[in-house]
């Protein structure tokens, strides 16, 4: 076909194993265009078979939305090489967020985000699109994998950059290898650009901040998760679309985290919102290089609507918070001074509220990435510390957000508590720490 002339060697080559295998798995590189091959054969099935579906499941309804854009591109494209493609009707259905493409032939092509009610009941080819991203990603593969069981040459393409073996992708990436009802193929940067994909990756590697994302997604290696204190899956069964909110319209309590940053690091502003027994993450402020004074004002601003805020004193943010607190008073202005035992109890706390599902967030990028960072590593003497995995990564939004839990979790009469003691700070001040007393 002329069309096949623009594919890269690698995307012809799967193109033509989707249709000649029952199961395919991709674990390739960002940007190598697997996507675009996969709407391709959407395309080409729903042209090839009568009254046939196939069904993408993409992690969002963004990237769902951004797939079936490919799709459309390629209709135009076949078009405009001759093909007969006939009169094609586009729909979107506001309510459940299914994308549907319809053909002269009754064939249809429908995208919908990873929802594990959302994906039953279809019978047609499913493509899975970063599938290590899925939400819940088990229950959706448990949801979908009965709708190609009905006919023998119905389909099942999973492509994704990968996250860690634990999660479905992982799972049926470890499961696939050595098995002939799977095509399965592997392709770092360093593949693609071999077979003809032209990035300059020295450039590309300069751009990307940290080793571990740069083996993740794009030498395509798995992370190791044993010593992350929040794995992906653990994280994106918290996330939740559409719940940022202005501070000024929530109805219930809210607290703030403050995790103090000048020069390398980010002033982060956690606005957490507490209705029942459930935490809601409205909105992060990032501040970056401003002037203390501007970033005062700022959280003084945002205080003002808060029924509690926990900071960060250590170095930097010693004046600010004890500024806050003289204004705001001991009671509302929690001045938490950071030690290895403060950070692991922080932690901890923050772990607990995703592990019981009592938190839900944003599904913002630098938020999640943020949030995975954090590691738990045991120094030579024995004590745990909690970092970012990287020098270069402070995990400020993790802080932040730990910190707003933490605020969030005090009753007004606990506050001095046997969670917290008072002791001589060097400024001649009072400090407040997470350590139990003895």
């Amino acid at each position: 076909m002329e069309y096949e002339k623009i594919l890269l060697p690698y995307q012809r080559r799967a193109l033509e194993n989707f249709f000649k295998h029952k199961y395919s798995i991709l674990m390739w590189s960002r940007q190598t265009g697997k996507s675009f091959v996969v709407a391709l054969f959407a395309v080409l099935r729903a042209l090839e078979k009568k009254n046939h579906l196939v069904a993408i499941i993409s992690p969002t309804e963004r990237q769902s939305k951004e797939l079936m854009e490919k799709v459309k591109k390629h209709i135009g494209f076949l078009r405009e090489l001759g093909k007969e493609v006939g009169e094609v009707e586009f729909f979107e259905d506001t309510r459940t967020n299914v994308l549907e493409v319809r053909f002269p032939n009754k064939s249809r092509i429908v995208g919908l985000p990873a929802n594990p009610d959302g994906v039953r009941g279809l019978s047609g080819d499913v493509i899975l699109e970063e599938a290590a991203f899925f939400k819940d990603g088990y229950k959706v593969y448990q949801a979908i994998f009965p709708s190609i069981t009905r006919n023998p040459d119905y389909k099942l393409i999973v492509i994704s950059t990968p996250k860690t073996r634990s999660d479905v992708f992982g799972h049926l990436w470890q499961m696939s290898e050595n098995n002939p009802l799977w095509f399965r193929e592997k392709l770092t940067i360093h593949d693609a650009v071999r077979n003809g994909l032209k990035v300059n990756v020295d450039e590309l590697r300069k751009g990307v901040p940290t080793e571990e994302i740069w083996k993740q997604e794009y030498l395509c290696e798995f992370m190791d998760e044993e010593s992350i204190l929040l794995p992906y899956e653990l994280i994106h069964s918290c996330t939740v679309e559409g719940i940022e909110a202005d501070i000024r319209e929530l109805q219930g309590d809210v607290y703030l985290g403050v995790d103090i940053g000048r020069r390398h690091d980010l002033t982060v502003i956690s606005v957490l919102e507490k209705i029942g027994e459930h935490y809601y993450l409205r909105k992060q402020e990032v501040l970056r290089r401003l002037p203390f004074s501007e970033q005062m004002r700022i959280v003084d601003h945002l205080t003002s609507y808060a029924r509690r805020i926990a900071m960060d004193e250590t170095g930097i943010g010693m004046q600010m918070a004890e500024e806050l607190q003289r204004k705001w008073g001991e009671i509302k202005v929690l001045r938490v001074y950071f030690t290895a035992k403060v950070k692991e109890e922080l932690a901890s706390r923050l772990r607990a509220v995703f592990e019981d599902r009592t938190i839900s967030i944003p599904p913002d990028k630098d938020l999640i990435e943020d949030l995975h960072s954090v590691q738990k590593t045991v120094t030579p003497a024995g004590n745990i510390r909690y970092e970012g995995s990287t020098e270069d990564s402070h995990a400020d939004r993790f802080w932040a957000l730990a910190l707003a839990v933490y605020a969030a979790s005090q009753e007004e009469e606990k506050v001095l508590g046997p969670l917290l003691f008072a002791s001589a700070h060097p400024s001649g001040g009072v400090k407040y720490g997470l350590e139990r007393l003895s």
